[in-house]
């Protein structure tokens, strides 16, 4: 749905159009597509109406059950990989968080599910709200995200109350995007963003100035079935200007979540293929490229978090691989940047829901 107020704009770095985000994701009636330039204040979930294959309206309990909603945010120091996730399939939630020391090779890890939690946990706007898990507080202030973390993980205590700020003018990546019959999915992505406040681990307090985050946010009316494969690199907390989210199945259209901030500024990029080797025993390198020539990387696995949950109605397996990125990726300008031992982590997530 277009209105004259937020008609998409050609971006003449990526050729990509862009709008200006509207206030509310869902406007008479209907989800609002395309990529935004600024955060969505509200998803108007009271405004739709899911429906049948044969157009007729479910019921509002039918819909909260289809209705989906996760939340990642993820910290990246010269140390350790801290990651945390939030998930609400409308009839069960579940969250996680696991922290790779890179200095020792050590995985600690913690996650919780509850089957029959129908209220919902989570905020369901990005720009304003409040969403918790077990010892975990994702809050939005007028679209700045803050982490909260209160926890042991396996007798490993982490301690933390960090704020994630862009730089000038940077945008996240915020897309609407048509999903199943007449459902919708929206994201929003931010990576390489500044670090303040304070994180210890083990009671033992941890430099932010060097270290970066990112996070996710993902809500919408899915299929019954979904599969995606996705990475996302903070930026070299020593030097780095460049961050990465690429991701590759999560859209049912041609639209994608892909892009490159170059010194916080946002570069939309065109879909990309993973090459990934499955056999048992063998977690083998990625390879993630453009048929464009935007980008060709590899992905080395040093280790990998991952849990498969089950319920009445749900199957989730999802996979998190710490590693480092090699290759190179093309900026706004057109020049080829190199990616030299970049740490990041990827995902390999399948659900039936």
């Amino acid at each position: 749905m277009w209105s004259k107020d937020i008609t998409p704009v050609k971006n003449p770095a990526s050729g990509v159009f862009t709008r200006q985000a509207p206030t509310s994701l869902v406007m008479g009636g209907m989800p609002v597509f395309g990529h935004f330039d600024g955060v969505v204040k509200t998803l108007g979930l009271e405004q739709f109406h899911l429906t049948n294959e044969r157009d007729k309206p479910l019921p509002r309990w039918q819909q909260r059950l289809h209705f989906k909603q996760q939340e990642f945010i993820s910290i990246h120091s010269s140390r350790y990989l801290l990651g945390i996730g939030l998930t609400d399939v409308g009839y069960s939630n579940s969250g996680y968080c696991y922290l790779f020391d890179q200095v020792s090779g050590k995985l600690f890890q913690q996650h919780w599910h509850h089957p029959f939690a129908f209220k919902a946990h989570l905020a369901h706007s990005p720009w304003q709200g409040r969403s918790e898990g077990k010892g975990v507080v994702v809050k939005r202030e007028q679209g700045q995200w803050q982490l909260i973390l209160a926890l042991s993980l396996q007798g490993l205590d982490i301690d933390a109350e960090l704020t994630l700020t862009p730089g000038a003018l940077s945008l996240p990546m915020s897309l609407c995007c048509p999903s199943g019959y007449n459902g919708w999915s929206y994201a929003q992505q931010h990576s390489g963003l500044k670090l303040s406040g304070h994180l210890s681990i083990n009671h033992e307090p941890q430099p932010l100035a060097r270290a970066r985050g990112g996070y996710g946010f993902w809500a919408g009316y899915t299929a019954g079935q979904s599969r995606w494969r996705w990475i996302c690199v903070n930026g070299d907390y020593a030097t780095a200007p460049i961050a990465l989210n690429l991701a590759s199945g999560i859209n049912d259209t041609g639209s994608c979540q892909n892009v490159l901030w170059q010194a916080g500024a946002r570069h939309l990029l065109t879909p990309v293929h993973f090459n990934v080797d499955h056999h048992d025993g063998n977690e083998g390198r990625w390879r993630i490229w453009s048929e464009r020539e935007e980008l060709d990387l590899w992905f080395t696995p040093t280790g990998n978090f991952q849990w498969y949950q089950r319920g009445i109605r749900h199957r989730i397996l999802r996979r998190h691989y710490r590693g480092m990125f090699d290759g190179w990726v093309r900026d706004g300008a057109g020049q080829q940047q190199p990616v030299k031992q970049q740490p990041g982590i990827a995902e390999d997530f399948f659900a039936v829901w």
